[in-house]
């Protein structure tokens, strides 16, 4: 394989010591955090985007463009084009830009798109832990308002307080098929419990929106149904990519509005019917509990 960096200037003089290199400041790494952290993540991107155009370059490539003074160094323009494709996509994370949008525009085969889109995903997932509690907070306070209490965002310690109850019925969600399967049992639940038809066929409906959102974002999840004496709770857990803290209010509160992570237009009709949602969210996935009147 030929080479595809070019060679540095080797440097004939003696190697000076550590301790001659610790008292001049010739020695002290320039690179700020920010500019590490920067090249470290487009060296990950770019070897894991290898992997769909040459495994063997895949192995060596990470080590190779951390080392390296910047992208002029690199010859081989298959690498090249992939530093600078990981380049804009850091920016779009940056700059707050709908990621799908941008790779819609770009003509790579759809395999290495979603790969990309992925690789971009965790890194974005990875920033939303930055976010501090009052953040959460503010977000939290913000849609509980905007939605008159409608939409309640909690974290994954409250979760467990929707699984009590007399539990109804279990449906695995791992393809399209599920979706039926998921409703009709929901239906045979309801008919159980409940005496008002329009009201079963209502509940029947969110729970299909909710479910038809977890089988399209998600690799796989599971529905549970539990009765309490006033409510009945429906907890659709999925193990997707979960939600950026500032996409929620535009998947919550924007009809129409949808992207590969958010339960899109679906969201707004489950607002309507439910007495309340509930929303947990991770980078290991996401809880949605629809609250129901009995």
């Amino acid at each position: 394989m030929r080479k595809y960096f070019s060679r540095r200037k080797r440097n004939t003089k003696r190697k000076k010591s550590i301790d001659d290199q610790s008292n001049h400041p010739s020695y002290i790494i320039n690179d700020s955090y920010d500019q590490l952290k920067s090249t470290f993540t487009i060296a990950w991107i770019v070897s894991q985007l290898a992997i769909f155009t040459d495994k063997e370059k895949h192995q060596s490539l990470f080590m190779k463009l951390v080392q390296i003074n910047g992208k002029s160094e690199i010859e081989d323009q298959s690498v090249l084009e992939l530093y600078e494709l990981a380049e804009q996509g850091l920016d779009w994370i940056k700059n707050s830009t709908m990621i799908e949008n941008e790779l819609s525009k770009l003509s790579y085969p759809k395999g290495f798109l979603d790969h990309f889109y992925q690789l971009l995903k965790q890194i974005q997932m990875s920033e939303m832990i930055v976010h501090t509690k009052s953040d959460w907070k503010v977000y939290r306070d913000v849609l509980f308002s905007a939605t008159q209490g409608k939409l309640l965002l909690i974290s994954s310690d409250k979760v467990d307080q929707y699984k009590k109850g007399e539990h109804l019925c279990t449906a695995f969600l791992m393809d399209k098929h599920d979706i039926a399967y998921a409703r009709n049992k929901a239906k045979k639940a309801f008919e159980e419990i409940l005496t008002d038809g329009d009201k079963i066929m209502s509940y029947q409906l969110i729970i299909s929106e909710a479910v038809t959102n977890v089988i399209k974002h998600a690799n796989n999840g599971k529905m549970n149904i539990y009765q309490t004496e006033d409510e009945v709770y429906v907890v659709i857990e999925d193990n997707g990519p979960g939600f950026l803290l500032s996409e929620i209010p535009k998947a919550t509160l924007l009809a129409g509005f949808s992207t590969k992570s958010s339960l899109g237009q679906g969201f707004t009709l489950m607002m309507k019917m439910a007495k309340q949602l509930l929303l947990e969210t991770s980078s290991n996935g996401s809880t949605l509990i629809l609250v129901l009147d009995k």
